[in-house]
């Protein structure tokens, strides 16, 4: 009997710490899902917020509420005023940031109640936002899930299919911290729809520096050897001028199935060398131009030719921004670190001056069901 009685004392403990907590009923509570970040024409601040409504009768699941405050903090007590239970952000799934706000280098230290705050979510997705947060806050998806649902899952879907980043507060916090790689976050745009519009590419601490489409996104997750499930490749084999017709006979989409890039570092004439290079087993899946246009060495020489020149372009684009959101630095730390800590606080611009080398291997696997 005295074996248990710790065992019971604790048992019990336990059930009196829970009956006498102080947390308000769910009834008393608004459950923020998104909070989001913009600037007005005179780049005052605002803050959106979208809550979802659990009330039989109401005609929307969302309420979506708009405030101008000084920082995030500052917003809770406006929309504490506007909600009607106490705002709760510990289920916040996404935070939006838009463009405006990005294009100022010290708009990340807004987000310090964020990190400060335990109850905060480090697995929030950040997104940014082409156009106003607000085109997106009160966005309503139709049959749809709930906005948050919706847009979470649009975001981890193409994260699962190499198309995106998760983007979370703590990988974000990494990132503007390393020296060695520069911040990536997912990005959408509200057309029509709302849609992945690809990613957004920041300066070491958050300041926009470039934005990439979605076959861009796929291509630099590659480079970075983050391949998830399913990468999908669609690449011209003939140059465009020679099409005569409206069904893109130049075309071809594959599958890689497997691929991988292995990164090599050296230092010579003053300058950091990388030495890419992505092996890759290819399965097509569409091919509009005829089997017999061309033989099965020549395309795979073809696709290879293809994917390097865009991989190139895709390198130059981020040389010329002075960025890494590859993180050639964290392989010149590892491997030339003594170079690397001469450079470390200025390595955009060591890496605009290095030199990288890219080269492409297709091993053809299949060429589909049907022949």
């Amino acid at each position: 009997m005295k074996r248990w009685l710790p065992v019971l004392l604790s048992i019990l403990l336990v059930f009196i710490l829970s009956s006498c907590g102080s947390k308000a009923p769910l009834e008393d509570l608004t459950l923020a899902l998104i909070l989001g970040v913009d600037l007005d024409d005179e780049n005052n601040l605002i803050f959106y917020e979208l809550n979802p409504v659990f009330n039989k009768g109401a005609k929307k699941g969302n309420e979506a509420y708009e405030v101008k405050a000084k920082t995030i903090r500052d917003s809770r007590r406006l929309f504490d005023g506007l909600t009607t239970g106490e705002v709760a952000a510990g289920k916040i799934q996404v935070l939006l940031v838009g463009k405006r706000v990005l294009g100022h280098a010290g708009w990340f230290s807004i987000l310090d109640t964020v990190y400060r705050n335990p109850n905060f979510s480090m697995n929030t997705r950040v997104v940014a936002v082409k156009g106003p947060v607000s085109d997106v806050i009160f966005y309503n998806p139709g049959e749809k899930p709930q906005l948050s649902l919706h847009l979470k899952a649009v975001i981890d879907k193409s994260y699962d299919r190499t198309r995106a980043v998760k983007g979370t507060l703590q990988e974000l916090h990494r990132e503007v911290y390393e020296k060695g790689l520069t911040p990536t976050i997912s990005e959408v745009k509200k057309g029509k729809k709302l849609e992945l519009a690809g990613m957004t590419l920041l300066y070491n601490k958050g300041k926009y520096a470039a934005s990439l489409d979605v076959p861009e996104s796929t291509l630099l997750l590659v480079l970075k050897n983050e391949k998830r499930r399913e990468v999908t490749l669609t690449i011209p084999i003939f140059s465009p001028e020679k099409e005569r017709n409206i069904f893109h006979e130049n075309l071809m989409s594959f599958d890689a199935s497997r691929v991988k890039t292995k990164i090599k570092t050296g230092f010579k004439q003053n300058k950091f060398h990388f030495d890419i290079k992505v092996n890759m087993t290819a399965n097509i899946v569409e091919r509009i131009f005829p089997e017999d246009r061309v033989k099965k060495a020549e395309l795979i020489k073809l696709m290879e030719k293809e994917l390097q020149d865009q991989f190139e372009a895709l390198l130059k684009k981020i040389q010329k921004n002075k960025i890494d959101p590859i993180g050639f630095g964290l392989y010149a730390r590892a491997y030339q670190y003594e170079q690397f800590k001469k450079v470390d606080n200025d390595w955009g611009n060591a890496l605009a001056d290095s030199v990288i080398h890219v080269s492409v291997n297709v091993k053809l696997n299949s060429d589909g069901a049907v022949r």
